[in-house]
């Protein structure tokens, strides 16, 4: 195998293929990236077997062939290469890569072990529907941000995809908290629950791409292409929460806030909110919300802001405190579209209900117990 190309290009596909493979694969042959060259074109693949990249690209081929090279290694050479060409060849138990002045040669993983069914190119693309990807990718960042990280019970590190025909609603827990955002229609309706972060992963992908963007749906997988990506997210199995049910019934009441400013409180507070600290939230008047917390090795702190409180007389919720988790607080909040935040609270052993100006989007809390 031998080809030319430039070093931008192969940059380019490798560091986003690279994306894909685990530091600490299950097999060693998933340690590399699987090249392949044929008539002109070169395919680059990486997976952890929850998700897989391929990338093509266009060069100019002298011979074909196909090779498995160690994706971190590769990574690091071909980032660091001069700009102008790059030629890659395939020496029989190494490949070279040479660009301007620099000759690298890095030794091959045994492409024979690489596992089959990620070489596999085949599915019903008759299936394939054209994606809104703004919509999507936004509203997947913002439930994202709720869901469990990696190595937790798995369905939760994952995101449902609850289509209702007219709607889908993306929603998103780790059982502190709970994202929901209702996007228009998906053009899919069997989805199902797919892991955060190989999702994030193929936003990344796509985000920037002036291409049109394609979704598919088979029994196991999830896929997503245009004529230079593919992405291949595996399902998780199992039934997700009634998520629904934990939303209260009513608010009682609900404080308006503006949206920079208590994230500026928020974040100044979290100074001494170190670990497992928590943030203290308290009605003093009609017109002010007091934010605290105290931590008896560094010290304490109250910020001050202004509110306007909705749904019930102010007398009634003075001296209202509940306390949370300040960067999930923060998290929450600061995914809001507009200028303001809505806090609707149920009670100060309940969770709370976050939202902006858009009602697409909710974000529900859990409060913390403190000692006051």
């Amino acid at each position: 195998m031998k080809f030319k190309t430039k070093t931008k290009d192969l940059k380019e596909i490798v560091l986003s293929v690279s994306r894909a493979v685990d530091v600490k694969p299950s097999t060693p042959s998933l340690q590399g990236l699987y090249i392949k060259v044929k008539d002109g074109s070169c395919e680059v693949i990486g997976s952890d077997l929850d998700l897989v990249i391929k990338a093509k690209l266009n060069v100019d081929s002298m011979v074909d062939g196909e090779c498995l090279v160690n994706a971190r290694i590769l990574s690091e050479v071909v980032r660091k290469m001069s700009p102008g060409e790059i030629v890659f060849s395939d020496l029989g138990s190494e490949v070279m890569i040479e660009a301007d002045k620099s000759e690298y040669k890095l030794r091959k993983l045994d492409h024979l072990t690489y596992p089959k069914a990620l070489l596999d190119n085949s599915f019903e693309e008759g299936n394939s529907q054209k994606l809104a990807p703004f919509e999507l990718f936004t509203a997947l960042r913002k439930v994202g941000i709720a869901a469990s990280p990696e190595g937790g019970k798995p369905i939760l590190t994952g995101v449902f995809f609850d289509n209702d025909g007219e709607k889908t609603t993306l929603v998103s827990t780790d059982s502190y908290r709970l994202a929901t955002n209702t996007i228009s229609n998906l053009p899919i309706d069997d989805a199902g629950i797919v892991s955060y972060r190989s999702l994030n992963e193929t936003i990344k992908l796509f985000e920037d791409s002036e291409q049109d963007i394609y979704i598919n749906s088979t029994e196991r997988e999830l896929h997503f292409y245009n004529e230079k990506y593919y992405t291949s997210v595996r399902k998780l199995e199992g039934n997700y929460p009634e998520y629904q049910a934990l939303f209260p019934k009513e608010n009682v009441f609900s404080i308006e806030v503006d949206k920079k400013k208590i994230l500026e409180s928020l974040d100044r507070s979290t100074v001494v909110a170190e670990g497992f600290i928590p943030v203290t939230l308290k009605v003093v008047d009609e017109n002010t919300l007091n934010i605290s917390s105290t931590n008896k090795d560094i010290g304490g702190g109250v910020e001050e802001i202004d509110i306007k409180i909705l749904g019930l007389e102010v007398g009634d919720v003075t001296d209202f405190q509940i306390s949370f988790n300040p960067n999930y607080l923060i998290q929450g909040i600061e995914v809001l579209d507009g200028n303001k935040a809505f806090l609707r609270f149920s009670g100060n052993d309940k969770p709370a209900v976050i939202q902006g100006e858009e009602e697409t989007y909710q974000y529900l809390l859990m409060p913390v117990r403190t000692n006051e």
